[in-house]
């Protein structure tokens, strides 16, 4: 590390206790006050600020976007015209090979690479994909996420405890992250040893929430109920990027002794939608994107309880504007309002990615959701497809369908990712096969795992 790097690094932990609006920008202080205004907007306020934020992005997108300029003029399609949110069904969907296939045409032409910047997401189909935001977002992203965590009494002045897929460069595999104002612990080394000195730090600076994933929340408690430790109780647990499983819920609320609160999001930043004070209905944030729900003949789900998959469109995304973009998750229609007052779309049972767990060699188990889904780089952009592959403890096979301009060096790349990651916990080794075959029922399976995974009976669970 150069010398500057190790000045910046000593300075951290000083300079994030300034207040937010010079750490994370004027983005951050705007979108807040916009936030505590809108969530009192009545619906005709709010479609009128979604249709002007669409009309101008649709401008944009035609006079700076290659692919939509083409597209639009193909459609005959003119934003200038652009009235309401239902023109928006003029344009086709947009989904992920798509995207994947013209990422170049779909970058912005006034925004210069310095004003952007990449990230990846993974997908349930094992296809990597790429994406360009616009740099200086992060502070409005901060925003909305406090927005709603401030619904269950968090404040950005609290400190929690980040249980999730981040690499934790220590031998106690917890430490400090001034960015976060958090202490991060590593979930995949979640040996009995380490868990106890994670409740003990936890409970030795007195942190009132756990920002975690579903699953390894129930592992950490499992692990402290082996160990007949007293868990550490938290304001409120705040946990995302999985689906809750029957039971999880009150197990969870009552073993850590705080209010659950889930929220869908994705890497994307399409569609952001969460839980409120009084209801577990996740309600759409209309001022983070525009959201549709389509049933399987393209039409708009609209009754109660009504199934579709969810469709995104970005309303701040210029750099690679994403118009109409098919999530490949799906939500039932919530109800038309809540006791809390606020004039969102309510949506309830999302069905995103299932908990899915792999051993390590010391018995701990390991999210896959922390392993993959957190890789938010490119190490994966040469991949057409991947899968996980587990038939022995501490041991993990990644087999790779492989695209032309793969070479050594991404083979280097990933196990270098998933290495500092994992650390000794798991021995992974990649495999090229020519094709993955489907499941009987011909569907991909992401991860194959011939391993007995622990099965938790939450009424065991009390201590």
């Amino acid at each position: 590390m150069s010398v500057t790097g190790e000045v910046k690094r000593a300075l951290k932990p000083f300079y994030y206790r300034l207040p937010p609006s010079i750490c994370y920008g004027p983005q951050f202080t705007s979108t807040l006050k916009l936030l505590e205004e809108s969530q009192h907007w009545d619906e005709g306020r709010l479609i009128e600020f979604q249709t002007s934020k669409l009309r101008r992005m649709l401008k944009h997108c035609a006079a700076n976007v290659p692919y939509y300029r083409s597209m639009f003029r193909r459609l005959g399609f003119d934003p200038e015209n652009f009235k309401d949110l239902s023109d928006l069904n003029n344009l086709p969907l947009l989904d992920r090979e798509t995207v994947r296939a013209n990422i170049k045409d779909l970058l912005a032409e006034n925004i210069p690479a310095r004003g952007r910047f990449y990230c990846t997401t993974g997908g349930t189909s094992g296809t990597p994909l790429g994406i360009y935001h616009l740099r200086g977002s992060g502070g409005r992203e901060l925003a909305f996420i406090l927005t709603q965590w401030a619904r269950v009494g968090f404040r950005y002045n609290h400190r929690r405890a980040i249980l999730r897929g981040w690499p934790v460069k220590s031998r106690r595999h917890w430490r400090y992250e001034a960015t976060e104002r958090a202490f991060v612990f590593s979930n995949f080394h979640m040996t009995p040893d380490n868990v106890a000195e994670y409740a003990r730090v936890m409970r030795d600076n007195r942190l009132t929430a756990l920002h975690s994933y579903p699953s390894a929340v129930v592992d950490f408690a499992r692990h402290l109920k082996d160990l007949r430790l007293e868990p550490p109780q938290f304001a409120s647990v705040l946990a995302s990027s999985e689906n809750l499983y029957p039971g999880q819920r009150e197990f969870i609320e009552s073993f850590f002794g705080g209010r659950l609160f889930s929220w869908y999001g994705h890497t994307e930043n399409l569609i952001l939608a969460g839980e409120c004070e009084v209801s577990s209905h996740y309600h759409i944030f209309p001022e983070y994107g525009l959201t549709e729900v389509l049933r399987e003949d393209g039409a708009a789900a609209e009754s109660e309880n009504e199934p579709g998959e969810l469709i995104g469109t970005t309303l701040d995304n210029f750099a690679m504007p994403l118009l109409r973009y098919r999530t490949s998750d799906y939500a039932r229609v919530g109800p038309s309002s809540c006791a809390c007052g606020r004039n969102y779309r309510l949506l309830k049972k999302m069905e995103g990615r299932q908990q899915e767990m792999l051993i390590g060699r010391y018995g701990n188990l390991i999210s896959l959701t922390a392993t993959y889904y957190a890789l938010h780089t490119d190490e994966f952009d040469h991949v057409q497809r991947v899968q996980f592959y587990q038939k022995e403890k501490g041991k993990l096979e990644l087999r790779i369908i492989r695209r032309p301009d793969y070479t050594e060096r991404d083979t280097r790349r990933i196990l270098d990712a998933l290495n500092e990651k994992m650390g000794d916990t798991m021995e992974v080794s990649l495999s090229f096969p020519e094709e993955i075959p489907l499941s009987p029922r011909g569907k991909f399976r992401l991860v194959i795992q011939e391993l007995e995974i622990p099965r938790i009976t939450f009424d065991e669970m009390r201590l």
